[in-house]
């Protein structure tokens, strides 16, 4: 009876708690081969980019894209710039922009480079005449990116603007703060916002405050300082006029517990906190936004380099793509189980249903509406049901 009621409460809790709740999706694609700090992720569309990053302690120039409809990741050919880690880009429309960061040969660089979709080739542009640089803030606000800040043999807090109709590069005013690199940053209605960082100053140095720069009047306004644990060496993006900072280190520079997530809304300048990703935070991970999903990826967790990718769901309404049977759960029972699962709908009508782990690893290939899982440890499991060329997902948990 005691069993009873205790799987009853935690399906209760499983309910409030995952309404909006992290996914597990489709691993890179050679699993932990590709595992990497600070990848350079980006969305053009309606498919996920990921280029460049630090794969077991080298530098990389591999290029690969994400088909959200199929959950299946297909290379690309080699980003064709020096290989790097420590680097940042971001995309608008057809065009993505990538540069700066750590080549394994080279060291600290301070070139741009841009990607058109629909010719699938990389352009070089013309290179910044400021200080090569590793993990800067870098901006992109219609065709104007900013980029600053970071470090080479120190700190930096200088601030540059790159015109991509002229191809051109002018310095601004320098960021107001301390210097510091590895900052979280996003640009929202025309505004760059930069803050938290690793810097010089305290013991150890990461930092919550917080700035605006508004290229219209080439001004920085400091903002309410960051209300959580300061931080550093996370992912950040923007959203419908909302921007997002997401895991990272806390003020030790160490993981924290949680793999923290946060939305900022400008309009008020206040922050509010979202459902942790699963597991404890991770150091320089990548993130991009597909629909209403954002895509999360990569970093080095208290476990190892990962190369997992999840999703959360940013509204808590299906994305535009959603196949018509997939509008609604599929209904699976128990839930929470003991040993088995099973699903009305016919698996006939599905091109495929596994059943994988909390980490996104396939633990079984599903063939019956009947799911023999009493062989597994407990914990959080996943049915992934594909059909038309997408692919819905039913939370599973398992307690014996």
């Amino acid at each position: 009876m005691k069993k009873t009621l205790l799987l009853f409460s935690l399906f209760i809790f499983s309910i409030c708690l995952f309404a909006q709740e992290w996914e597990p999706m489709a691993s890179l694609p050679q699993g932990a081969a590709d595992a990497r700090h600070h990848p350079v992720a980006f969305t053009i569309d309606g498919y996920g980019y990921v280029a460049t990053g630090t794969v077991n302690g080298n530098e990389s120039n591999d290029f690969m894209r994400y088909d959200p409809t199929t959950d299946t990741w297909e290379q690309l050919p080699n980003f064709p710039g020096p290989a790097r880690g420590y680097a940042y880009g971001t995309s608008r429309g057809t065009k993505a922009y990538m540069g700066f960061g750590l080549s394994g040969l080279g060291g600290a660089l301070r070139d741009l480079w841009e990607y058109d979709s629909e010719t699938e080739q990389w352009s070089q542009l013309a290179s910044c005449p400021c200080e090569a640089r590793l993990h800067p803030a870098f901006v992109q606000l219609d065709s104007l990116i900013f980029v600053g800040l970071g470090n080479n043999s120190n700190n930096l807090r200088d601030w540059w603007e790159y015109n991509i109709n002229t191809d051109s590069w002018t310095q601004k005013d320098d960021f107001p703060g301390f210097a510091r690199h590895h900052p979280f940053m996003f640009g929202i209605d025309s505004i760059a916002y930069v803050g938290f960082g690793h810097g010089t100053v305290g013991n150890p140095p990461i930092y919550v405050d917080f700035y605006k720069f508004d290229p219209s009047t080439d001004e920085w306004t400091q903002l309410q300082d960051f209300p959580g644990e300061a931080r550093v060496a996370g992912t950040q993006f923007d959203y419908e006029g909302k921007g997002y900072v997401l895991s990272g280190d806390g003020d030790d520079h160490s993981w924290m517990a949680e793999g923290e997530f946060w939305e900022y809304d400008p309009t008020i300048d206040e922050w509010t906190q979202l459902p942790s990703h699963p597991g404890s935070s991770r150091w320089a991970p990548g993130s991009f936004v597909i629909d209403n999903y954002v895509y999360f990826l990569g970093g080095l967790s208290t476990i190892q380099l990962e190369s997992d990718l999840m999703r959360f769901n940013l509204t808590g309404e299906p994305p535009s793509s959603t196949d018509e049977i997939f509008s609604s759960s599929i209904q699976v029972f128990p839930n929470p189980t003991d040993g088995e699962i099973a699903f009305l709908e016919d698996i006939t009508q599905f091109s495929e249903v596994r059943l994988v782990d909390g980490f996104g690893r396939l633990v079984k290939q599903v063939l019956s509406n009947n799911v023999h899982v009493a062989d597994l440890p407990n914990g959080i499991y996943y049915l992934q049901f594909f059909k038309n060329e997408n692919m819905h997902s039913e939370k599973v948990v398992l307690m014996k």
